[in-house]
């Protein structure tokens, strides 16, 4: 068999480093994800060949799909409800000593729960196939507030003005969020390189929301939501109450308004870390094909892409096991085309 030889390096001859060179006898198998697969194959030449010579790296396949399509399950994590004492998580009441007792030895208590994310649930879409969601809840037993801004706030991303003012009056109360989330969401991102230094992380631009019906989808996902806070299961047996302070940056627009839900998803929008695309699977015949229906890389013998990259378009839900199924059929694929059981 021809031998393939790999050498992520070589394109960075004025990098000082260790220069390691890894030999397969049949193929070479890339899972860095719909993040780092495009910048590993872009930095060793497979990839738009502008963006390649632009970064002074010698081309080795000019793909141009790499890097493009880029996409992800884009959510609003900041809708939430005050409840009565002593029916969600706090900060005080999770470092309860007598709780962690309670767990340690009778394994019983607040903290056998699993927090976070204790239910999803996905509405009927209104256009096209009303069975394919355009639309998940994420319904946690907390709020961005409920540590008082030591973690979560830094891990949503908020700016710290922005937190301080908006959540500072839930600090030491009950409650809980309810998140949409987009499952099919139609604007397009992409991922290109800083620099030709594999070592520099890569540019990445989601591009969320540049399509407005994606704005409009979240709209009515905030209305669904505000409905099912707004339940007499939820307001009579708990005392939810919505915190409706106005969302700073969106006072300009009457409160409860299409305009101002409108606004407020353009301030509270990010990133549900399910990012897909950007080595699409797709027909030769397509100009931003990356990888064929076995996932090998156009252009280049020898290279196959097996993670969440591939994925021509997101699943209406989660990307966990679509993703490792990726990878069962992508074992079963190889074996077929080397003839091993």
């Amino acid at each position: 068999m021809n031998e393939v030889e790999f050498e992520l390096s070589n394109t960075v001859m004025e990098i000082k480093m260790n220069v390691w060179t890894a030999h397969a006898r049949k193929e070479i198998v890339l899972s860095a994800g719909a993040i780092g697969t495009p910048q590993l194959l872009m930095v060793s030449g497979v990839g738009p060949a502008d963006h390649l010579r632009h970064h002074g790296i010698p081309v080795v396949a000019d793909v141009p799909g790499v890097g493009q399509n880029l996409h992800d399950h884009p959510s609003i994590f900041g809708m939430t409800w005050t409840v009565r004492p002593g029916s969600s998580y706090r900060l005080s009441s999770l470092a309860n000593p007598l709780y962690l007792k309670d767990y340690i030895f009778n394994g019983e208590g607040p903290l056998t729960s699993p927090f976070s994310l204790e239910g999803n649930a996905w509405s009927r879409a209104e256009e096209g196939d009303p069975n394919w969601p355009d639309l998940q809840y994420l319904f946690i037993s907390g709020s961005p507030s409920m540590d008082y801004g030591l973690i979560i706030n830094d891990l949503i991303g908020f700016r710290r003005d922005f937190f301080n003012t908006y959540y500072k009056s839930l600090f030491g109360k009950d409650t809980f969020s309810i998140g949409p989330m987009l499952t099919r969401p139609k604007s397009r991102g992409n991922v290109r390189l800083q620099s030709r230094n594999p070592h520099d992380p890569p540019l990445i631009n989601p591009n969320f929301l540049s399509h407005p019906d994606d704005v409009r989808t979240f709209v009515r996902g905030i209305k669904f939501v505000l409905a099912v806070g707004n339940t007499s299961a939820l307001r009579e047996g708990f005392d939810a109450t919505f915190h409706d302070m106005t969302l700073p940056g969106c006072e300009h627009h009457v409160y409860g308004s299409d305009d101002y839900w409108s606004c407020f998803v353009r301030h509270m929008a990010q990133t549900t870390y399910h990012p897909v695309g950007t080595c699409k699977m797709a027909p030769e015949t397509d100009p931003g094909s990356v990888v064929d229906y076995r996932l090998r890389v156009r252009a280049v013998s020898g290279l196959r892409v097996v993670d969440g990259s591939i994925m021509p378009t997101i699943v209406a839900g989660n990307t966990n096991a679509p993703i490792i199924m990726i990878g069962e059929k992508a074992a079963d694929m190889i074996k077929e085309d080397w003839a091993t059981s």
